[in-house]
């Protein structure tokens, strides 16, 4: 049985990171245009997507910006939708992203 798991595990075609709750920052525009900015937790990382936890939900297609190493010059920002909500418990959502690519 174990085999294969490890079997499923091997057909990701992406390198997945486990960023270990890898502080980031968070900006999106709210219902009335306000620009909202807040820190959250990157839970895992790949090519195409991204999930991350945070204290409220966000409504899918809603775009967000990510910020990972805010406080250094190695900052990098990302943009993407949310393409999934899950509540953990009152003060905890994990929000799956879709990562979008910057125009060529």
């Amino acid at each position: 049985m174990s085999d294969m798991v490890e079997d499923l595990d091997e057909r990701r075609t992406s390198l997945r990171l486990d960023m270990e709750a890898e502080r980031i920052v968070l900006s999106w525009h709210d219902k009335e245009g306000v620009l909202n900015t807040d820190e959250g937790i990157c839970i895992d990382l790949a090519r195409h997507g991204v999930l991350i936890d945070y204290k409220q939900g966000f409504d899918l297609g809603e775009l967000l910006t990510i910020t990972f190493n805010p406080d250094n010059d190695k900052a990098h920002t990302v943009k993407g939708q949310v393409c999934r909500t899950t509540e953990c418990n009152p003060n905890s959502f994990h929000i799956a992203l879709q990562l979008i690519s910057k125009e060529k």
